[in-house]
């Protein structure tokens, strides 16, 4: 059976995915295919002096090297917090989190919706959201991420993500509505995955592989791959489980939540082709193009929340 494309009034194009399709479009390239580099990058020329770093430390002391890029990888950079009015109108409460604080915000009082940012993000992003949960009824939360916003600590990962989502989920009642942004939706869907009950769910940007982000992530830093591939293990080792375990579409499959992917075909950080894949394995999914928004700006796209908001219905 393949795909089902249609285009609504707003020319967003949706596609319906049926898991049995062996493709989404029948040109696309299905989830495996080659995507070595962010497309952003592309073009660009190497930096030397970070390439002989790399390749000195990697001579002269390897495990140095190996170390290096396990800590980049697994670090994300603090995105600096910008004036918002609608955080400033939230309650922020602090939770106890593996020995670190978790921040998380709320707004309303009503069945809950909780909204997770991507990596390198933080709870502000998703703000635009906010006030048409609440018109709809909703209790709003946003937690940032382990190591990221307001929260405490640096190491983070997107088990640190999911595990945090539980947390939430924990002490603010069954979860009636989900948002999850990049990083932030392949929390979700491991959640989800782990048994957190989630009603209806909207993944923008999904990452469906960490495997693939630690090729794009080598590439952007001119890592020699003996050397990813040291960090890739360690990375596993500290995580205690294989990367191979967190492909988002094998646990996609089992999913009973309904859900609403978006993602812009062109997106230069994460490859539209994760959001099909995960679309294509999780049944029932939908899958909307939206073109000329990039990865970040589809969290505040008019078009995206509308339609996001009238998916996950009135709070009941």
């Amino acid at each position: 059976m393949r795909a089902i494309l249609y285009s609504p009034e707003n020319s967003t194009n949706v596609r319906f995915v049926s898991p049995e399709a062996p493709d989404v479009t029948g040109d696309a390239p299905p989830h495996r295919a080659p995507m070595p580099v962010p497309m952003r990058l592309r073009g660009r020329s190497p930096s030397p002096w970070l390439r002989a770093a790399f390749r000195v430390a990697g001579a002269i002391a390897p495990p140095l090297a190996v170390r290096w890029a396990e800590r980049a990888f697994g670090t994300p950079p603090r995105l600096e917090a910008r004036p918002s009015p609608v955080l400033a109108a939230g309650h922020r409460f602090y939770l106890t989190f593996g020995g670190e604080r978790l921040a998380v915000w709320s707004w309303g009082d009503g069945p809950t919706a909780l909204l997770l940012h991507g990596w390198a993000g933080r709870s502000e992003q998703l703000a635009s959201f906010v006030p048409p949960l609440l018109a709809k009824g909703y209790s709003v939360v946003a937690p940032d991420a382990p190591g990221h916003g307001a929260s405490t600590g640096r190491a983070s990962s997107i088990l640190a993500f999911a595990d945090a989502l539980e947390a939430v989920a924990a002490r603010v009642g069954p979860v009636h509505a989900f948002v999850g942004h990049s990083g932030g939706a392949a929390a979700g869907a491991l959640a989800i995955h782990r048994g957190v009950p989630v009603r209806r769910a909207v993944f923008l940007a999904p990452v469906a592989s960490l495997a693939d982000v630690v090729v794009r992530f080598a590439w952007q830093l001119h890592i020699p791959p003996w050397i990813a591939d040291a960090m890739r293990q360690r990375f596993e080792s500290r995580l205690g489980v294989p990367m191979s375990a967190l492909e988002i579409p094998a646990l996609a499959r089992g999913a009973r939540t309904p859900l609403l992917v978006f993602h812009d075909p062109d997106d230069r950080e994460v490859p539209w082709h994760d959001a099909a894949a995960i679309a294509q394995a999780w049944p029932g999914a939908r899958l909307v193009d939206v073109p000329r928004v990039g990865h970040n700006r589809i969290v505040r796209d008019e078009s995206v929340i509308e339609q996001a908001v009238s998916f996950l219905g009135a709070a009941r």
